[in-house]
């Protein structure tokens, strides 16, 4: 059940938690513009995520968690929303 208040995790809890689900992260660093890139892949391969410029100390938003959610087929367990006004919880 996703904490229904608050409760925003950083983008590292979010890929902690993505990893125990089975999900490959991989991290790196586009030189050129020195702009930070992670790609989260689920345990088959099937589904990916690119997060670009996000720290891993950064909090992440509801909108977020939902996109990333959305796009790995995933329900993690912090507050989210579809951006539609109507909560996924």
């Amino acid at each position: 059940m996703p904490h229904p208040f608050g409760g925003h995790p950083r983008f590292e809890e979010y890929l902690r938690w993505a990893r125990k689900q089975g999900c490959k992260v991989e991290s790196g660093v586009d030189y050129e513009t020195a702009t930070g890139i992670t790609r989260i892949v689920t345990a088959d391969g099937k589904r990916w995520a690119i997060e670009v410029g996000t720290r891993h100390s950064d909090y992440l938003a509801p909108t977020t968690i939902a996109r990333l959610d959305r796009l790995l087929d995933l329900e993690s367990p912090w507050f989210s929303t579809d951006g539609d006004g109507e909560n996924d919880a």
